[in-house]
């Protein structure tokens, strides 16, 4: 059994694997490699900084939300822990699929440390990622009306955003009532995050030499949101770059190199934070705290 298991582990991972290459190679066809490097190269210093602060920032807040979720489960970390443990997270996350590999060590690990029950936490991270996906298909919503000219529809995507935001609402309070009174806080967390990720994708852009278009750069950046979160792709590596491969054909305003390069720059962002991870990786003890 532990032999088939190990075979359907390596099976999947070599799946990935292939779908991450295939993916990079079809976007690595369409780029101008030279131009990439220069972008990248030139890049303005001062607007890499502000994109990487506004990016730390959105990381930070997006710790505290969830442990917004972990207090209703009576789970006492204090804030400075949960930050410990979602670096550690990030770590993960830069080799494992989508975000997810990240948050099944933090499950793993809440339930050594405090016996919650792992049907509880996989339900709380899971609202934690539907309430995230709310806020980011509530701002791609709103973006559709800078690509407007796709179809005249899209102008008023926009209120549809109410029916989200509620239905979320309506799903706690039917399903799950005991996170009903994270609503407010938790979503309106969401949507400061999200905005703060457009805010620091912005700044790369002009940090690249992008002074144009921007709306439709946002919507593409938003859209990506959604392929980053599929567990099919190692790391999310090659997700976002396929969707803006896809998406230039109908938003030809859109330069496919700068965009890329706007991408590889916050991989780089979130993998200069998840390396501060390392330290607990080597020393697990030291996420602990006596403020609990």
């Amino acid at each position: 059994m532990a032999k088939k298991k190990k075979i359907v582990k390596l099976g999947k991972f070599l799946l990935k694997l292939a779908a991450t290459s295939v993916a990079l190679y079809l976007v690595s066809r369409k780029l101008d490699l030279e131009h990439l490097k220069a972008l990248l190269l030139d890049a303005e210093i001062p607007y890499l900084i502000l994109a990487f602060a506004l990016f730390t920032l959105a990381q930070i807040l997006e710790a505290r939300r969830t442990n917004v979720f972990f207090r209703v489960l009576e789970i006492g970390m204090s804030e400075l822990m949960n930050a410990k443990l979602y670096l550690l997270g990030m770590f993960y996350n830069l080799f494992l699929p989508g975000g997810i590999g990240g948050d099944a060590y933090r499950v793993y690990w809440i339930q050594n440390q405090f016996k919650t029950g792992y049907k509880s936490l996989i339900t709380a991270f899971v609202l934690n990622r539907v309430n995230s996906l709310v806020a980011l298909g509530s701002l791609m919503l709103a973006s559709c009306v800078n690509v407007a000219y796709i179809h005249p529809t899209f102008s008023y995507a926009f209120v549809l955003i109410p029916i989200a935001v509620v239905g979320y609402h309506l799903v706690l309070k039917w399903f799950f009532p005991r996170y009903t009174a994270t609503t407010v806080l938790t979503t309106s967390y969401s949507f400061v995050i999200r905005i703060l990720q457009v805010a620091a994708a912005h700044f790369v852009l002009r940090a690249l030499g992008v002074d144009q278009d921007y709306g439709a750069y946002w919507f593409i950046f938003l859209l990506s949101g959604f392929a980053f979160i599929l567990p099919i792709f190692l790391g999310g590596y090659g997700s976002r770059e396929l969707v803006f491969l896809y998406s230039v054909e109908y938003l030809p305003m859109i330069d496919l190199t700068a965009i890329v390069a706007m991408s590889l720059v916050i991989y780089g962002m979130r993998a200069l934070l998840g390396l501060g991870g390392v330290y607990f990786l080597m020393y697990p003890n030291k996420i602990l705290d006596k403020t609990t």
